[in-house]
């Protein structure tokens, strides 16, 4: 049975902001001066061929005169949302009916709709990709990058540490017989558990060779699927965090209360919280830039 995933749900903060989700959008781009514009505005940028016009591989939409269905060639920005599509196929809702036809070759700029079996994406405009596609790449990399980076930027705000380690271990966060019949445990409990990191390098607040415990949650439930959830040999970028306001309803169990007063770990709840060693120089150069404004 294919599980589609309304995307507002599963992730409930987006760079500290809901995401909104579009159905259209402006008239399709024409110029490549126009898609710095539209990339500031999408969280995913594909690169594709439309393969079907009036139709939606997406059980949920109907086929209509504004969908197409396109084969994604590259993707340049979105994985983090929806992983790397690229060689599948894709739904688009297009920001003009009418505006491509089979075998059009575009860059189209989107949020999701849906993410299922395939995606879904409300597009905000498109842009016809000229020859090989590098000169848009070129015209697009700055509002990509500025795009990658204001996610980061937002989870380096509310950052008590920063620093790349490898998980030496995981274990389940211990629950007191009372706390398994709170109820504060329901369908939606994060199952807290503990990776046990040593700091390899530090980029703020973390001591090289030490081991610092970092929370995160282990549920599978659609409010904590995207959460990060580190495993042992794993070597990662942590931007982690003390306990926020906002998490603290889910912090209450008297156990969970007593590991973080004796302990003092630090939490990953959010996407960008973990991120692939080989982003530590971008997430340094970007906490001196925040640092010095």
């Amino acid at each position: 049975m294919k599980t589609t995933i309304r995307l507002l749900t599963l992730f409930p903060r987006y760079g500290g902001l809901a995401l909104a989700l579009v159905a259209g959008g402006p008239a399709a781009a024409q110029t490549n001066n126009q898609m710095p514009a539209l990339a500031s505005r999408s969280a995913i940028v594909v690169l594709g061929t439309v393969t079907k016009v009036e139709a939606s591989e997406e059980p949920m939409l109907a086929a209509t005169g504004a969908t197409a269905v396109i084969k994604i060639e590259q993707m340049l920005a979105g994985r983090e949302v929806a992983g790397d599509q690229t060689g599948r196929t894709a739904t688009v809702i297009l920001s003009k009916p009418g505006s491509v036809k089979v075998g059009t070759r575009a860059i189209f700029f989107g949020n999701p709709r849906f993410i299922g079996k395939t995606i879904t994406i409300a597009d905000e405009g498109e842009a016809a990709a000229p020859g090989d596609g590098a000169a848009a790449m070129q015209a697009l990399a700055p509002a990509l990058q500025e795009r990658s980076d204001a996610p980061v930027l937002a989870r380096l705000n509310i950052a008590q540490t920063v620093f790349r380690g490898t998980v030496e271990s995981v274990h389940p966060m211990e629950v007191a017989p009372q706390d398994k019949k709170s109820e504060l445990r329901s369908e939606h409990d994060p199952d807290w558990q503990v990776a046990m990191v040593r700091v390899a390098s530090s980029v703020r607040g973390a001591e090289k060779g030490s081991v610092i415990p970092v929370v995160f949650a282990a549920s599978r439930d659609i409010m904590w699927f995207n959460s990060p959830k580190p495993k042992a040999g794993e070597e990662k970028l942590f931007v982690a965090h003390r306990p926020q306001e906002s998490e603290a309803s889910l912090l209450r169990a008297a156990s969970v209360s007593s590991f973080i007063e004796k302990e003092h770990p630090v939490f990953v709840t959010d996407p960008f919280d973990v991120l692939p060693p080989s982003d530590e120089k971008r997430v340094a150069e970007l906490l001196k830039k925040k640092e010095a404004h």
